[in-house]
């Protein structure tokens, strides 16, 4: 499972964009290439191995603001239109603070004991319209009691090095793959399996991983979307990884 798509149909981490541009210039004058953006969890510590918590912080989140700050599209599924598990009917949490509130009431975490949160993003965007986006998702967090600091790391591999260890909490990346790819195989699995080449999160669902297995091994093309779907809905429930916005570099 590891790597599958990013082996076989070379799914690119948007480092390709932002750290390579020869290389996506080259790429994105041949065909359309997409981008998904994100807030993730590291499920592996405290406070976001909690559920509830993690729910919490996905209705603080002012998504449409978020992917405005920069003329992005508001994502409500983890693959836009065009690729082949994009689901109209997808169910992120909605934008609710008083929610959140209660949510994280119930979920049990205290938050003078839990103290800064560390929000990591890549250094590379710690200018204009994306630093804006980094204020908005400070401000959603503070408004609910969090205290947030913004960090960052310098690459992609140095992140790996770092995704699930206690000093890491929360982070907001995004990866990047040709529209003419996307539309053939899925890149959630990526994401979401517990095997999966950009599960930086901790995440272990054997529940969800046996799904993803079904939607790759189906037959039909109608059967394995409808297995996506139904496996991107529970990763949302799960609220593991909040899809914020996606744009299309043509």
């Amino acid at each position: 499972m590891r790597g599958r798509l990013a082996g076989r149909v070379t799914v690119l981490l948007l480092a390709a964009l932002l750290l390579a541009a020869p290389v996506s210039a080259q790429q994105t004058q041949q065909v359309p290439f997409v981008i998904i953006w994100f807030l993730g969890f590291n499920t592996t510590q405290p406070p976001f191995d909690n559920v509830t918590a993690r729910r919490a912080v996905a209705a603080a989140l002012d998504r449409a603001r978020l992917a405005s700050a920069d003329d992005n599209v508001l994502s409500h599924s983890f693959e836009p239109p065009g690729c082949l598990a994009h689901n109209p009917g997808a169910r992120p949490h909605p934008f609710n603070p008083e929610q959140a509130k209660a949510l994280l009431a119930q979920s049990g975490v205290k938050l003078d004991e839990v103290g800064t949160i560390g929000l990591w993003s890549l250094s590379a965007l710690r200018r204009g319209n994306a630093q804006a986006e980094l204020q908005i998702l400070s401000a959603n967090l503070s408004a609910i009691g969090m205290e947030v600091t913004l960090r960052e790391f310098g690459t992609y591999d140095a992140f790996d090095r770092i995704a699930t260890l206690p000093v890491v909490k929360m982070s907001y990346w995004g990866i990047g793959a040709p529209m003419t790819l996307c539309a053939q195989e899925s890149f959630f699995e990526d994401l979401a399996h517990s095997r999966g080449a950009f599960n930086k999160f901790g995440y272990r669902n054997a529940e969800l991983d046996a799904l993803i297995v079904q939607a790759i091994r189906a037959g039909d093309r109608a059967t394995k979307i409808r297995l996506y779907h139904e496996a991107e809905q529970k990763f949302l429930d799960e609220a593991v990884v909040v899809p914020i916005w996606y744009y299309v570099v043509r």
